[in-house]
């Protein structure tokens, strides 16, 4: 499944809204995300960098929040993606090999 144009643009500023997190040293969340985008929409004159962020904000907004088995919340990308075109995949992401060989010694 190919990203559309209009996806990328968005995925550019939820880019730059985490890297702005990491330099202040704030935690990601999806909500985080969106209040730096609405801060960055408030500041920004040029329209195509307008239209990005709020690319940028559909595209949160339609993630789904997964709690993982250490109950985090971490948020599900494949749902952000043309819901509806593919079904959900019911793979569970890897652990850590480190944390594999740190068990097994």
């Amino acid at each position: 499944m190919s990203i559309s144009d209009e996806d990328k643009k968005g995925y550019i500023a939820i880019g730059e809204a985490v890297i702005s997190h990491i330099f202040e040293r704030e935690e990601v969340s999806r909500e985080s995300l969106m209040l730096r985008l609405d801060e960055q929409a408030g500041q920004e004159t040029d329209e195509e960098h307008l239209a990005e962020i709020a690319q940028g904000r559909k595209i949160l907004k339609r993630l789904e929040a997964v709690e993982t088995s250490d109950r985090r919340s971490v948020v599900n990308l494949a749902s952000s993606r043309n819901a509806g075109s593919h079904a959900p995949s019911d793979v569970q992401p890897e652990e850590d090999g480190e944390q594999d060989e740190a068990k097994n010694g």
